[in-house]
């Protein structure tokens, strides 16, 4: 059986999400981040890196989210999760690249800011996030204007990926009020019924 490290509140919560979505059962470890257990020699041993998600299928161990997506999608997807086309691929992969290189870092930065700051976040280090958001999410509100889905017309894993990183400034106060297009596909996305399935892992 396929087994998944890392826990709900992690970047484990998207492949599971995806396992849900295509009826693929599996074993959760959980494990938060930064915790004792990543560190582990034990652990070390499947990802070296010390960080979440790590997902072993048969002899395969994989690490970093998107390539357990891609490939969780190809493998048992038949379809679902993935798109039709190699024009599709080709811009699934734009999407899903343009989110984790443009606007990952500052979102999980502001994440961090509150989730580790004692009760004393960095507002400077929040505003700056804050601004680098500003100057990429634009390009995606325009994109999601009349789509209800990243890619294809229909759910993908770039959507999983996508939607879930870009909940992360919610943490932090950030207002979406500027980008309603994002804020509906973000809310599609994390209403989905294998999000409350992942959910009740916690």
């Amino acid at each position: 059986m396929i087994k998944v490290y890392g826990g709900v509140y992690s970047r484990a919560n998207m492949v599971m999400c995806a396992l849900e979505a295509l009826g693929v059962a599996y074993e959760n470890i959980p494990m938060a981040p930064r915790s004792e257990p990543t560190q582990t020699s034990e652990y070390r041993e499947l990802n070296p890196t010390g960080k979440l998600p790590t997902l072993v299928d048969g002899d395969l161990v994989l690490w970093e989210s998107q390539a357990i997506l891609f490939y969780l999608a190809r493998k048992y997807g038949d379809g679902l999760l993935w798109v039709d086309t190699l024009e599709q691929e080709a811009d699934l992969y734009r999407w899903s690249l343009f989110i984790s290189n443009q606007i990952e870092v500052p979102a999980l930065d502001m994440l961090l800011a509150v989730k580790y700051a004692e009760g004393k976040p960095d507002q400077q280090l929040i505003d700056a996030q804050r601004q680098l958001l500003n100057r990429f999410l634009p390009v995606l509100e325009t994109h999601l204007q009349d789509k209800d889905y990243l890619v294809g017309g229909k759910l993908t894993v770039a959507d999983l990926h996508g939607a879930t990183v870009i909940s992360w400034p919610k943490v932090a106060g950030f207002d979406y009020s500027d980008y309603p297009a994002i804020d509906r596909w973000v809310g599609r996305i994390q209403a989905l019924p294998v999000q409350e399935k992942v959910r009740q892992h916690a």
